[in-house]
């Protein structure tokens, strides 16, 4: 036993030499932590990086600070080379929470703007939210303080609370970006952002071919486009106006939520003999009415009138949703990856991008109203 024990003490004191300590620590107040960075196209056609940094206090008094620094270079890559000449101290991006790029610079491509994320092993890419800003995305991280808030927190927190309202869904993060830019066939979208009257507000969402920004949606199309897409957040309200003639009058704005209850999707693509192809997508979706601001009473007999007309109408402006996706030429919801899977030969006599501007799609919304709360 005491031979044992002195083998069990021997190797311990071996271990305690031979291993070595944590040699690349880094002090907390030695770093600059990135808490948001925006890419853009300058007017010369180089790169240019925005980076708002946290300071840290220099006291147990203060409190930390941002900054936010600028700088350009021929690439991605060499503008953050560039950044890091320019900010004191090291800079780090373990606290990353948002990569915004610019509308001109997304029309060239994501590709070399996501290749500095994972060229450096210790930037997250898991989690960042990944946002097309309206214009100069320097132009939103420049604000740095939305009241007493940093703009990169902000930034977080306002694409959280949009995707749990349903304006943007699934949250499209660097990495889910990168995958989707690598896989053919399926395109996606990102939040839009853009500043009104000095306030950054949700525009929408930005379409994309392959990594290339060619179009966009409203926020009342991307309501509405994440409920085609199989997708729900928390919410899903929705106004619109109303205006039946007949068996009843029915004249006011309406408001309503279709996520209260998850719709019913079915999504079919048909491969016919000739080789032409089509899509037939088909939602139920179940309304909780919230408000009404007719000077008529909402009324039982009423609803079937109400039920049809929103029914109209949604499927009306799905049919122009469907109609921007095609002349983006975003396919969103992978017509092309599955006839790569399915019908590969097919596939191979297609030229997608030219065919799926011309695909039929024979798109339906109907909505039936399961509440009226206390309207009725």
């Amino acid at each position: 036993m005491n031979k044992l024990k002195f083998a069990q003490l021997g190797m311990l004191m071996v271990m305690l030499f031979t291993v070595s300590g944590c040699w690349d620590h880094e002090y907390l107040k030695d770093i600059n932590l990135a808490y948001s960075v925006a890419f853009d196209l300058s007017e010369d056609g180089n790169i240019l990086e925005t980076v708002e940094i946290i300071v840290p206090a220099e006291s147990e008094q203060s409190s930390p600070k941002n900054e936010i620094h600028h700088s350009t270079g021929l690439t991605p890559r060499n503008a953050s080379t560039n950044m890091r000449n320019i900010i004191r101290g090291n800079m780090r991006f373990i606290k990353f929470g948002v990569q915004m790029v610019g509308t001109e610079l997304a029309k060239k491509g994501l590709k070399t703007v996501l290749d500095v994320n994972f060229r450096d092993p210790s930037n997250p890419t898991a989690d960042p939210r990944f946002v097309v800003a309206d214009g100069l995305a320097s132009d939103i991280i420049s604000k740095k303080l939305v009241g007493e808030i940093k703009i990169g927190e902000f930034l977080q927190q306002k694409i959280r609370s949009l995707e749990r309202m349903g304006i943007f869904y699934p949250p499209e993060t660097i990495n889910s970006v990168f995958l989707a830019t690598t896989n053919p066939g399926k395109d996606f979208v990102l939040p839009y952002l853009g500043i009104e009257n000095e306030e950054v507000v949700a525009k929408g969402v930005a379409l994309f071919d392959d990594e290339y920004f060619t179009g966009t949606l409203d926020t009342n199309q991307s309501t509405l486009l994440v409920l085609m897409s199989g997708e729900m957040g928390d919410n899903a309200r929705m106004t619109r106006k109303l205006h039946i003639t007949e068996p009843y009058l029915v004249q006011g704005d309406i408001s309503f939520n279709l996520a209260k209850k998850k719709p019913k999707r079915k999504f079919k693509i048909h491969v016919h003999r000739n080789g032409e192809v089509s899509v037939d997508l088909h939602l139920k979706t179940y309304a909780v009415i919230e408000e009404f601001t007719g000077d008529q009473q909402l009324k039982v007999e009423i609803l079937p009138d109400i039920q049809k007309r929103l029914s109209e109408m949604l499927t009306e402006e799905a049919d122009s949703i469907i109609s921007t996706l095609k002349q983006s030429n975003c396919d969103l919801f992978g017509v092309g990856r599955h006839l790569i899977a399915y019908h590969n030969k097919l596939w191979q006599t297609k030229n997608w991008d030219e065919e799926y501007r011309t695909l039929q799609f024979n798109t339906t919304i109907d909505v039936e109203i399961i509440s009226t709360g206390v309207l009725i």
